[in-house]
């Protein structure tokens, strides 16, 4: 199982700030100011700090055109020196709910699963004191893979266990739980060794299946939070380490071999992809290989949420065929519906019948497009047939009406 490997610096890092067409948020620092790893750049109102993701010199900030994230304010960082700033180390029998939601903003913790800030999710989630429903709730750390290359969590877990376990023990406790486990999908003999270094009971082993979406036994109301972002939370509480790296696979055909590395935020694709020895001219996926978000513009910057690349060399144009009523797509889709009777009815404009087949059940997961022969984008056309809702629609063009 592939280790956690160390990103060489990279030349600068381009961390951003906030938008193009905003004042910058960072004007109270001067330009060629000595930074550490983990040092607040600034703090947007209400929001969690922004930091700087290495040790170096703020050389002023730069406008970067984003294919992703749009016209991006980003603090240009060149690296020098190993400074860190640290937060206090707070006892563990004095971290209250109040003070572990303080300290995940102030650490800047931010969850992998959709790249938002812990302490936003922890504070919708947390319960009353005394509710009875902290009994029965449960919050998972999710260190399912979301995709086949994907090893990132497991890494994690391989790494530090028992600081991430510390984190997710701490994230339970701000929201009042007693209730928490680990939820993995591991082969025996990794699922083993994993029960031996933080207990049997706080691991959970899901299904094999694609999309996971049973995270617990029975109807257990369940929570999820990144493994990742537990041990951020744990290195936050225990060590008072910031949060400025991701741990990013990088897989795919474009590369030599699959690895994991730990990637400071605001570092660009092309540096990434550089140290992993992609070839030239490779296709960056941003995420898993059905669901991810394809992106060639290598100056994008590693955020949180990234925790797969796929660098995969350039595909020949597939033609999209007729249906050959094969079932594939029937079979792969977990919400069980009928993918390809939906798409011939809303081919034949059979809109009153949809809504039997309830093509409004389908989340996009894609995975029917994935083992389609026929090369045809299914989950697309069965998500465009839900919108209708058993309505035909007619569009004429110029005019507006329908």
């Amino acid at each position: 199982m592939r280790g956690i490997e160390e990103l060489p610096v990279p030349a600068a890092v381009r961390m951003p700030v906030g938008r193009a067409d905003k004042p910058s948020p960072i004007a109270s620092l001067p330009e060629e100011a000595p930074l550490a790893a983990g040092q607040v750049l600034c703090t947007p109102e209400g929001d969690v700090p922004v930091v700087s993701p290495i040790s170096g010199i703020l050389e002023g900030t730069v406008v970067m055109q984003n294919s992703l994230y749009g016209s991006l304010l980003c603090a240009d960082i060149q690296p020098e020196g190993e400074r860190t700033d640290l937060l206090p180390v707070i006892p563990e029998d004095e971290l209250t709910a109040s003070v572990i939601l303080d300290i995940a903003r102030e650490a800047a913790v931010y969850d992998e699963l959709d790249g938002s800030p812990l302490w936003q999710k922890l504070q919708r989630w947390q319960l009353p004191e005394n509710d009875p429903a902290a009994k029965t709730c449960i919050l998972v750390a999710d260190a399912t893979e979301n995709d086949v290359y994907g090893s990132s969590a497991w890494a994690v877990l391989m790494e530090q266990p028992r600081l991430a376990l510390f984190g997710l023990q701490m994230a339970a406790r701000a929201l009042r739980f007693s209730r928490y486990h680990i939820a993995t999908m591991l082969p025996k003999r990794r699922r083993r060794t994993l029960k031996r270094a933080i207990g049997r009971e706080n691991v959970y082993t899901v299904g094999d299946e694609y999309p996971v979406t049973v995270y617990a036994d029975g109807d257990t109301e369940v929570y999820r939070i990144g493994i990742q972002a537990c041990l951020a939370l744990g290195r936050a509480l225990k060590q008072g380490l910031r949060h400025t790296a991701a741990i990013v696979t990088v897989a795919g055909d474009g590369v030599p071999a699959a690895r994991n590395m730990r990637v400071p935020f605001g570092t660009d694709l092309r540096a990434l992809l550089s140290a992993c020895q992609a070839e030239s001219h490779v296709l960056p996926i941003l995420g898993d290989a059905m669901t991810g978000v394809a992106c060639d513009d290598l100056q994008t910057p590693i955020l949180p949420g990234v925790t797969t690349v796929l660098a995969m060399k350039p595909r020949p144009i597939r033609v999209p065929k007729p249906c050959i009523g094969c079932g594939r797509c029937a079979a792969v889709c977990h919400a069980g519906l009928l993918p390809y009777e939906i798409v011939r009815r809303a081919e034949n404009m059979h809109y009153e019948r949809l809504q039997h087949l309830s093509p409004g059940d389908c989340d996009g997961c894609a995975v029917c497009s994935y083992v389609c022969p026929a090369g045809r984008d299914v989950a697309a056309e069965v998500l465009k047939a839900g919108e209708t809702k058993g309505t035909m629609f007619l569009n004429w063009g110029e005019d507006d009406n329908e």
